[in-house]
């Protein structure tokens, strides 16, 4: 009796904004890589340093974290993360996406034939650091700098404590170190900065972000024309090229995919039932995440919003530093109190008619988790949903459990179709 090989089900073709994606991400690599054997200028950065101001200088950027979360998404972090934890001496308590970079630059540093990931970065010889996203950054960059000796720019962003928007002495100082910054760099960089051009790329930046958050709102739908976890790809350009005309062409190519989908009635969540909206609340679990996707389409749960994806969508009026300083002074969700954050999200929750919310309890990112667990009740109170949280993290695969992801999957599905029975 002759053993036969079981088919393997065909994989469905990328649309071709997530080609347009896949090309931009490899050009701004290979611009990276380009730049370093020629000796010119290579910067890391954090995800939300005011882009606008090396995309005019015209100096190729690459950014740590984008990088971390592909990497994890690949497989591929352990060993830099255990790098970090064991030659170098860095806690695991740490943020991952610190141990892996960290790891990866005294790889760099230390061993140019060291075995690379397939998204590795080329040295770089300055870093750009805002401080918006995570107060730990700070620290990381500092070793990032002592171990690459090299210098750091540094945008500074004070914490929202109470106001809706920043008050008018915290606007001032952002503005005060955008213009420090750029005479820093024209120093660094031995030209001079062009303002015409300036104001152009804030033109396209703020164009990019009127489209990225039309296309975020257009998942309002019942179905909702896209998978949830589908804004996690598209994050990287407004990331890593919301400047460029590029990441415009991607999404006007994805509006006009949604928008198709919106027409026949279809959605990339697949021919699942969509009985549950949710709000996925937090990073990706980047390690785990196809397990993510397919135990809630198994639960027929789509996560049709994310806050977190949201982050990168700025807009001022190009040419105002004031309003530009104050946008980076306010865009992240760890910038601002919890009563502000979790009331947002609560807002969110209830525009995209989401019948509950899934937290990542992130053990990297401690500060939005507590938002999360602290905030929680404004959420459950205000959009009246039910709330569950997991343990997981953004890049460290030893800290998700999959059994307990189910569960509170689980339980999760059993309070909203209780919720859903009792409203019939």
């Amino acid at each position: 009796m002759s053993e036969t090989t079981p088919m393997k089900k065909p994989k469905r073709p990328l649309p071709k904004s997530r080609v347009m994606t896949n090309e931009l991400m490899d050009s701004v690599y290979a611009a990276a890589f380009d730049a370093e054997a020629k000796g010119e200028p290579v910067g890391w950065s954090t995800s939300i340093f005011p882009q606008e101001l090396c995309e005019t200088f015209g100096v190729p950027i690459l950014y740590p974290e984008n990088n971390a979360a592909g990497v994890a998404a690949r497989h591929d972090s352990p060993r830099f993360i255990a790098q970090s934890e064991g030659e170098l001496g860095y806690s695991n308590d740490i943020c991952s996406y610190a141990r892996l970079s960290i790891g990866m630059a005294h790889m760099i540093a230390t061993d140019p034939n060291y075995e690379r990931p397939a998204l590795a970065m080329p040295r770089p010889t300055f870093l750009l650091c805002a401080t918006n996203s995570c107060f730990e950054l700070l620290k990381w960059y500092e070793c990032l700098s002592r171990e690459l000796n090299i210098p750091i720019f540094l945008q500074d962003c004070l914490y929202n404590y109470y106001e809706e928007e920043p008050a008018s002495h915290k606007v001032k100082y952002a503005r005060s170190q955008l213009e420090h910054n750029i005479k820093r760099m024209e120093e660094f960089f031995g030209k001079k900065f062009d303002w015409d051009k300036f104001l152009e790329i804030q033109k396209i930046s703020n164009e990019n972000s009127r489209l990225y958050d039309e296309i975020v709102l257009m998942n309002d739908r019942d179905p909702a024309p896209m998978n949830g976890f589908d804004l996690f790809n598209y994050m990287a350009p407004m990331v890593v090229a919301r400047g460029k005309k590029e990441t415009t062409a991607i999404l006007l190519q994805l509006k006009k995919e949604i928008e198709e989908n919106i027409a026949k009635g279809v959605s990339t969540f697949g021919s699942t039932p969509q009985d549950y909206r949710v709000d996925w609340e937090g990073i990706a679990c980047w390690p785990n995440l196809g397990y993510n996707l397919k135990t809630m389409k198994k639960y027929g749960i789509n996560c049709v919003t994310n806050g977190y994806v949201g982050a990168w969508s700025l807009k001022y009026t190009p040419g105002n530093l004031d309003e530009m300083g104050s946008q980076y002074m306010q865009s992240s969700t760890n910038v601002n109190s919890t009563l502000t954050t979790m009331g947002r999200r609560a807002d969110c929750a209830s525009h995209f008619q989401c019948d509950g919310m899934l937290c990542h309890v992130n053990r990297s990112c401690k500060f939005m988790t507590y938002h999360m667990f602290v905030g929680r009740e404004i959420v459950e109170e205000k959009a009246k949903i039910p709330v569950a949280s997991f343990d997981g993290d953004q890049a460290d695969p030893t800290i998700f459990n999959e059994a307990q992801f189910e569960t509170r999957v689980q339980s999760l599905v059993d309070i909203m179709k209780q919720n859903k029975e009792a409203k019939r």
